[in-house]
């Protein structure tokens, strides 16, 4: 979401005031809804103060104090709603049903206050606005299109897939992942514990030794004296970071930029995102097409799901190239957004008229790629697992045991 400062022009007096919106064309939607005078002009802005320290506090509660939102019990209440709806239920009706009968909190309270929201003549989108920190901008924009083109159960069943598909990745990349991770913190707490319980032993014999150290065993009494003098401020600086980073990435758009781009040039991350991110894009332009929505607006509207800004920068220059006449294809071409064999399947959809048909293929494409990728991360991981390992016991071994050898010398020539 991004800020716009709206400014209006009432019985010869100007105003001004901030909405949030997905892009300046809904903005401008928006501010004529609040009917507050002659709309002037509409231009993006910064985050609000008051709304980066928000999105601190709640950084705090989700990094922190692990607020989160379940997606098992989100997926499910997501399908409960469509069905609901479906049957005949009102809106407001079955989010309380859901609402009341759901045992997370945080989907629990989601769905309550949406409740309310409807009753007090508020949008469901605006309901999800206001927990786009937990739920994403997936939801948000996948409620955004039920409800501008009035099926809100195929939104919402989408929705359910699409979160299905990347809980599911998820799962499996967690997987993949647990055993190089437990190896690696094994290590690095190995090694904590040689630097603060057995380095201090050897270092009175080093002292005695009145003579310049080798390299390796200087960096380990650098690291023995940074944790026991230290390692409180270590610590301590370690999780103001990672708050800080997380802080700025979600307010500050020159930072998220610079770090997404820095994402796209690491080693087998750069595939996991690109990979996830095309196979929903693609699937969810696939779907919108199917119902009826335009090319242009199916763009738009999927522009929204991608977290990326590097990805969807290229999806805006593909919407502007549209809008100059230009085809998808060759848009897609120019922007380097997709590969040869998914531009060839495109292409042929686009000139045989079954564009969504070649969408949904080249989804199925990328997410073979992506499962592949996962099937595959424990041996595209070991290599950079054995190094670590292999460079924390070399600066041990060579540390210790190099002084050890030139005292063993040195007693050897005075015999």
């Amino acid at each position: 979401m991004k800020y716009y400062k709206i400014t209006f022009f009432y019985k010869g007096q100007q105003a001004e005031t901030i909405i949030k919106a997905l892009n300046k064309a809904e903005a401008i939607i928006d501010a004529k809804k609040l009917k507050k005078g002659l709309l002037v002009k509409v231009e993006e802005v910064p985050m609000p103060l008051e709304e980066r320290l928000k999105v601190f506090t709640d950084i705090i509660q989700t990094r922190i104090l692990r607020k989160k939102l379940n997606y098992p019990s989100y997926i499910g209440s997501i399908r409960q709603l469509a069905v609901l709806i479906k049957a005949g239920i009102s809106l407001k009706d079955a989010l309380e049903d859901i609402g009341n009968n759901t045992k997370d909190p945080l989907v629990k309270e989601l769905f309550l206050e949406a409740a309310e929201a409807i009753d007090s003549g508020k949008s469901l989108t605006d309901a999800f606005a206001e927990y786009e920190e937990y739920v994403g901008g997936i939801s948000l924009a996948m409620v955004r299109l039920g409800e501008k083109t009035g099926d809100l159960v195929m939104a919402l069943e989408s929705l359910a897939d699409i979160y299905e598909n990347m809980y599911e990745n998820r799962r499996k990349m967690v997987k993949a992942l647990r055993y190089p991770i437990i190896t690696l913190v094994a290590i690095a707490v190995a090694f904590v514990f040689l630097i603060l319980l057995v380095v201090p032993k050897f270092k009175a014999i080093f002292e005695q030794l009145h003579a310049q150290l080798p390299l390796p065993t200087r960096i380990l009494l650098a690291i023995e004296k940074l944790l026991n003098e230290y390692g409180f401020y270590v610590l301590a600086g370690l999780i103001v970071t990672i708050v800080l980073v997380a802080f700025f990435y979600k307010t500050s758009i020159g930072f998220k930029r610079k770090a997404d781009a820095l994402l796209l040039k690491t080693y087998l991350i750069n595939r996991i995102i690109e990979y996830a991110t095309l196979h929903r894009f693609l699937l969810t332009l696939s779907s919108l097409l199917k119902s009826g929505i335009p090319l242009l607006d199916a763009l738009k509207i999927s522009e929204g799901i991608i977290s990326n800004e590097i990805i969807k920068d290229k999806i805006k220059q593909i919407i502007k190239g549209i809008n100059q006449g230009r085809s998808f294809t060759e848009m897609l071409k120019e922007v380097d957004l997709v590969n040869f064999v998914a531009l060839r399947m495109i292409s042929a959809g686009e000139e045989s008229g079954e564009l969504d048909v070649m969408l949904q293929n080249a989804a199925k494409y990328y997410e073979d790629r992506f499962q592949d990728i996962i099937d595959n991360m424990q041996a595209s991981i070991e290599p950079i697992m054995l190094t670590i390992i292999g460079g924390l016991v070399l600066l041990i071994a060579l540390g210790i045991f190099l002084p050890m050898w030139d005292l063993a010398n040195a007693a050897r020539n005075l015999g």
